[in-house]
């Protein structure tokens, strides 16, 4: 069976963040972090000098903050993920170009497309082909 990498063609997904961390926007601090550095500052204050309530607003706004961006990254992942799927299932009957795995060019009419955690992976005269490896896609021709 053919082992599946990732590339850099039209659908390329390798790049982007993923997980927890995937949007730190307090110097690598996950949201979890970030509450146990915010209960510890509470907790350590001096009680003769409390913290300024203002800059605890700030915090838990900045934490409420990094917590929608990365909800919102996840959505865009989870939705460009639904795009891949769709455009490679819109290739089937079509002549397209890819790179293979081993790193000659694969051209020929996509017979089927295989859905896997790496993302969509076409089928092409036989040959597997990830998705985002596409270079070039043509219109077929009717012989009718």
């Amino acid at each position: 069976m053919t082992t599946i990498a990732t590339g850099t063609g039209i659908g390329a997904t390798a790049g982007l963040p993923t997980g927890d961390g995937a949007l730190t926007a307090l110097g690598g601090l996950g949201s979890d972090g970030f509450l146990q550095l915010m209960v510890a500052q509470l907790r350590y204050q001096n009680p003769m000098n409390p913290s300024d309530p203002t800059a605890m607003m700030m915090q838990t706004a900045q934490l409420a903050q990094l917590d929608a961006v990365q909800q919102l990254a996840t959505l865009q992942r989870r939705d460009l993920g639904l795009q891949n799927a769709v455009a490679a299932a819109g290739l089937v009957g079509s002549n397209v170009s890819a790179l293979a795995t081993d790193g000659g060019t694969v051209e020929g009419v996509v017979d089927a497309v295989r859905y896997t955690t790496l993302g969509p992976v076409l089928d092409i005269g036989g040959q597997e082909v990830p998705f985002d490896q596409v270079t070039e896609v043509r219109r077929t021709t009717d012989d009718a």
